[in-house]
């Protein structure tokens, strides 16, 4: 049996144990892929690094397992390697209204794209929902890769063609995988309350599912102890409940709850995920800044007094923090 095979159940345990013995000062585990949550965050779980490695190790092995799938065994992998709640899965991928499954860059997620991709068929083919390589040079591997699958599995860039196609799969009631936790643009974001700051996030999912009526299923993969991927799902979000006149107000309500279940997942299981970096980069936020107009207003101008810069982006900012 090959060294890594043999510590991969063991893996968290045995980080923990060297992290216990390990002598201040002697050496420091590596900077989490990512980077790492704020203190706040980090603080209650004091192996944080140790246990973050452990768990990129494990998800690595995954990762590498699944990039070795081919048409011919992508049934019988999935069927032995991916465990998840099958009847959840196909509530949503049969359901006949299409669904939009909302996957974060989190643990080995290649598993729970094959598990969509075992779902497509030529008449209804599962896809696949991501950045172009010319965004995000890396992705092009994936391209590559999702190649094979084609019929089944089909790649959707976000750019303007395949924004049209990702309309018409939804209006054909099929189903896309997006992951939603990658920012390109902050200008093009609303701002999410998560963990205590304002984070920006892409609303592409929630307007997706307003205007094709499509239920939004968050997606969480976590490398399992058995050597397996293991898929969990997060609690749907029904556009029928977010269905009020302001369209804008509508897609807002979608992306925070959509950010709401990522942050439970989040509190349970941290070391999986590989924005954290960008966590630390945000803005402090809580009720008591907008509980009234009065106390919205002078956060306005207490940001805008304490980063300037604001005002390059939002000119319109400098002639409110005057006004008030």
């Amino acid at each position: 049996m090959k060294l890594k095979e043999f510590l991969y159940p063991i893996l968290p345990q045995a980080m923990v144990a060297l992290d216990c013995l390990r002598p201040k000062g002697r050496f420091e585990w590596p900077t989490p892929f990512g980077g790492m949550p704020p203190m706040d965050i980090a603080d209650a779980y004091p192996h944080y690094k140790a246990e973050s490695l452990a768990h990129r190790m494990r998800s690595r092995q995954l990762q590498a397992a699944a990039f070795e799938v081919t048409p011919a065994t992508l049934d019988a992998y999935t069927a032995a390697q991916v465990i998840c709640d099958r009847d959840v899965l196909h509530r949503w991928a049969r359901s006949g209204r299409g669904a939009i499954f909302a996957s974060p860059h989190y643990g080995p997620f290649l598993g729970s794209a094959l598990l969509f991709a075992s779902l497509g068929t030529e008449a209804s083919p599962s896809h696949v929902f991501y950045d172009p390589a010319e965004s995000v040079p890396d992705n092009g591997r994936f391209d590559l890769f999702f190649k094979r699958f084609e019929g089944r599995l089909n790649v959707l860039h976000n750019q303007a063609n395949d924004l049209i196609k990702a309309g018409r799969a939804l209006r054909s009631k099929q189903c896309i995988s997006i992951m939603f936790d990658v920012v390109q643009r902050a200008v093009d974001c609303v701002y999410v309350p998560f963990f205590g700051r304002l984070y920006p996030a892409m609303g592409g999912c929630a307007y997706l599912s307003l205007l094709f009526k499509a239920p939004i299923v968050p997606v969480y993969t976590v490398p399992d102890a058995e050597r397996k991927v293991r898929v969990i799902f997060g609690e749907p979000i029904l556009p029928e409940n977010y269905m009020s006149s302001d369209r804008d107000q509508d897609v807002f309500a979608m992306t925070c709850a959509l950010f709401r279940d990522l942050e439970r997942q989040l509190i349970h299981a941290p070391w999986h995920w590989i924005y954290w970096g960008n966590v630390s980069y945000t803005t402090r936020f809580s009720d008591d800044m907008v509980c009234s107009e009065r106390a919205m207003m002078e956060e306005i101008r207490r940001r805008v007094d304490t980063t300037p810069a604001l005002v390059k982006v939002a000119p319109v900012l400098e002639s409110l923090a005057q006004a008030l």
